[in-house]
């Protein structure tokens, strides 16, 4: 039996992808959703909690309109929150929280999210997807012999991440023993940013390339747990010769053909964020306008549509490839998962309803598509959502 959402202490941390494949496989209902842009610094997130009081005031008020008496303490978890200082010291730029009679869950996001409060029969993670798709998230990997770090960055910044299984250095990687043999007679000599390139004298090129394709497959296998569910940019930063070697070593297939030349030793997020938003931005560009040409010269064949109604069934059909759906958009209603059948409302109306606009591209994202939020401007539709198809 699963133990009661009320009972459980609530810890906020880092969102990641696979947190929304667990958002979106809650069967319990009703779900509450709230959402807030929070502080990172004093005295500003000293009114965040007092904006969170204000929020779970609301969300109350909807579950007392359309919950039974049993779901009462659902907020129980959320309310702990008000008094643990750590969640609000230690704020990023935005706060997600969700409540389910048997899940909870809260995440940090380095972003300010949408005010929102939502009742309904499933989370409302539109947000969420506005920050795994549309912000822009990305990942660096700075690599060189003496130093391995995955950095996560987003347009607010970059920070190093915590990875055990990422081998520290050649040698963790290698061991000490096989290093010294395929290394015995290298010139080591100052390399691009104060570190140091190795060149083979004594075991020769080839011996040497080997010997970085170990390296690289064993960081690689490091990074595939902790990225096995992501779809977001990788970036290598590391020498001009890494690169090509590296690239026959991975495995994640969303590694970004341009990179960060150099040796990244020592340096910071701050440095690296400055080097690699421009990267990240183009690649952003490059894949928005993409889908969008897409969209204009597939619509008069029949294999690109707009509206809720079309795309919801056409999601559900497993038949798109592409959604581009509006940031601002809310179209309230209640989704048929099976069929993809819409019935379309005035607004939210309890936890009956939910933002089909929402529902739509989870049902989108589950099944392989990729999924852009966009100002409407963007749209090539006056739609508030569209999407190329698979067939």
């Amino acid at each position: 039996m699963a133990t009661r959402a009320n009972n459980r202490s609530l810890s906020v941390r880092t969102f990641r992808a696979e947190d929304l494949q667990q958002l979106l496989s809650v069967q319990d209902r009703p779900c509450v959703s709230i959402h807030l842009a929070t502080h990172r610094r004093y005295p500003e997130w000293t009114q965040d909690p007092i904006q969170f009081k204000t929020l779970l005031a609301k969300a109350e008020t909807e579950l007392a309109a359309g919950s039974a008496k049993e779901h009462a303490t659902l907020l129980d978890p959320m309310r702990r929150l008000l008094d643990d200082s750590e969640v609000w010291e230690h704020a990023l730029d935005g706060l997600a929280v969700y409540a389910a009679p048997s899940y909870v869950a809260a995440f940090r996001v380095p972003m300010p999210l949408p005010e929102t409060v939502v009742v309904a029969d499933t989370f409302h993670t539109k947000p969420l997807f506005r920050f795994l798709r549309s912000n822009s998230r990305y990942y660096v990997l700075a690599i060189s012999q003496n130093a391995v770090t995955l950095y996560h960055g987003s347009s607010f910044g970059a920070e190093p991440v915590e990875l055990q299984a990422l081998p520290a250095d050649l040698s963790a990687a290698l061991g000490a023993s096989e290093l010294d043999e395929h290394q015995r007679g290298v010139v080591v000599h100052g390399g691009g940013f104060g570190g140091r390139a190795y060149h083979g004298r004594g075991p020769g090129k080839e011996d040497q390339k080997e010997t970085l394709l170990k390296f690289f497959r064993a960081v690689d296998k490091g990074l595939h747990e902790y990225l096995r569910q992501e779809r977001t940019p990788l970036i290598l930063a590391a020498v001009k010769y890494y690169r090509p070697i590296y690239k026959e070593a991975n495995t994640y297939p969303h590694l970004l053909e341009e990179g960060l030349e150099g040796n990244f030793d020592r340096t910071n997020g701050e440095t690296i964020h400055a080097a690699a938003w421009p990267i990240v931005t183009r690649e952003r560009e490059r894949r928005v306008a993409e889908w969008v040409d897409r969209y204009r010269s597939l619509a008069p064949k029949g294999l690109a549509l707009d509206g809720v109604e079309p795309v919801a069934a056409a999601v559900v059909q497993g038949r798109v490839r592409s959604v581009l759906a509006a940031e601002n958009g809310d179209t309230w209603g209640r989704l048929d998962r099976e069929t993809g059948e819409v019935t379309l409302l005035q607004g939210p109306n309890g936890h009956a309803n939910a933002d089909l606009l929402d529902d739509v591209c989870e049902e989108a994202w589950k099944r392989g598509a990729e999924i852009y939020v966009l100002p409407q401007t963007e749209l090539p539709t006056d739609r508030p959502i569209a999407a190329v198809l698979r067939f």
